[in-house]
């Protein structure tokens, strides 16, 4: 009788020396550009987003057009110290808003949903969910805003052509105040995400967004001689400082207006962030 020993030998033998154990196929690292592309998706899937922007977009060029048809009915006497691009930006005041709005929505949508649960779990490092959110909505900010920014410059030199001075992109300080607008509407989608994220609703946040915008220049304004806080909020920062060529006395100049909506961008997301990690969804 043959030996089951000696019969197994060859079999076990002819594995060879090499085989090693089977490896499952190799996962991929979920990281920024998934995060990123994640969150393109969910803002497509806004149905506010492309009403956002119509508004964005259609309403600032309506504002910027009464703004600079009404300079027909002045007289030359009103042409001193006469700042027509920053005339031609009056339109970014609703801009600005639109834009604040997006941001807000961006965050506030999710947690209204109840979405922001599969988010989270899909991406369990909340810092990386925060920058891929910051990094989405920053992108489609600046975006629109140049291109808006740009729009209502060029529709309201048209408009002010033949009636009023009119600047020119080539003429010192004009470009400059161009690109530094439309990018200081980006920081404003910025401190909207950020408010977003600290409030958590989308109604509280939009209150609070318009109220930093446009109510608390005005509870500000009966202490302009007391140093003129008003012209450290962030619309103000806008409308006097950033998107404006001839200086005007008393307010900030264009570069400290800038850095200062960089900071309060900055408060508001660190701030956001430490919230959202520290807080169940």
């Amino acid at each position: 009788m043959p030996d089951l020993m000696s019969l197994s030998a060859p079999a076990v033998s002819s594995l060879g020396p090499t085989a090693g154990p089977v490896r499952g196929p190799r996962r991929s690292r979920y990281g920024v550009p998934q995060v990123v592309r994640a969150e393109v998706i969910k803002l497509r899937s806004l149905r506010s987003t492309k009403w956002t922007m119509l508004a964005v977009v259609a309403g600032s060029l309506l504002v910027t057009f009464l703004a600079t048809h009404s300079i027909e009915r002045q007289g030359r006497g009103a042409f001193i110290g006469f700042d027509p691009t920053n005339v031609s930006l009056t339109g970014l005041a609703l801009g600005s808003l639109a834009i604040g709005v997006l941001g807000v929505l961006a965050i506030t949508g999710e947690y209204g949903s109840g979405t922001i649960r599969a988010s989270l779990a899909a991406t369990p490092r909340r810092p990386l969910f925060l920058a891929g959110k910051a990094v989405v909505v920053g992108a489609v900010s600046l975006a629109v805003g140049e291109v808006m920014t740009f729009a209502c410059f060029f529709l309201g030199q048209g408009i002010l052509s033949g009636h009023a001075p009119t600047a020119a992109i080539g003429q010192p300080g004009v470009l400059s105040a161009l690109v530094l607008s439309g990018t200081y509407l980006a920081l404003l989608g910025l401190f909207g995400l950020g408010l977003g994220l600290i409030i958590r609703n989308t109604a509280g946040a939009l209150a609070a967004f318009v109220g930093i915008l446009f109510l608390l220049p005005l509870v500000l304004q009966p202490l302009a001689a007391q140093g003129n806080p008003g012209r450290f909020t962030p619309e103000l920062i806008l409308a006097n400082s950033v998107a404006t060529v001839v200086h005007q006395a008393g307010q900030l100049s264009p570069a400290t207006g800038f850095l200062w909506m960089v900071f309060y961008c900055a408060v508001t997301l660190v701030a956001g962030g430490l919230v959202i990690a520290h807080r169940e969804a």
